[in-house]
């Protein structure tokens, strides 16, 4: 089992295998914003919404599929139509 780290905001794209633990180091704050049907693809779920500079989320990945998301500024809500179809971040879970 792998542990990925990436940072919110940022540029990059994840892969991982179910099973692998996925963190979240949230570097600004920020509204995290996916599809809220994609959220229980981990446990944890994925943590939608505001989140201050530092704070870190982790989860073990239990479904695989593709988690587009993307973030918004801090006190704005956010849900699937804030987050890019195509282009954007992607959280790729695999078996």
């Amino acid at each position: 089992m792998a542990t990925v780290t990436v940072e919110v905001p940022g540029a990059d794209s994840v892969t991982i295998t179910v099973g692998d633990t996925l963190v979240i180091e949230f570097i600004e704050n920020c509204c995290f914003c996916c599809d809220p049907m994609q959220v229980d693809f981990f446990f944890p779920q994925l943590p939608l919404g505001d989140h201050v500079a530092g704070m870190v989320w982790s989860g073990a990945a239990r479904q695989s599929g593709t988690i587009k998301f993307g973030h918004k500024a801090y006190g704005g809500e956010c849900g699937a139509s804030d987050v890019p179809m195509d282009g954007g971040r992607s959280i790729i879970v695999g078996t």
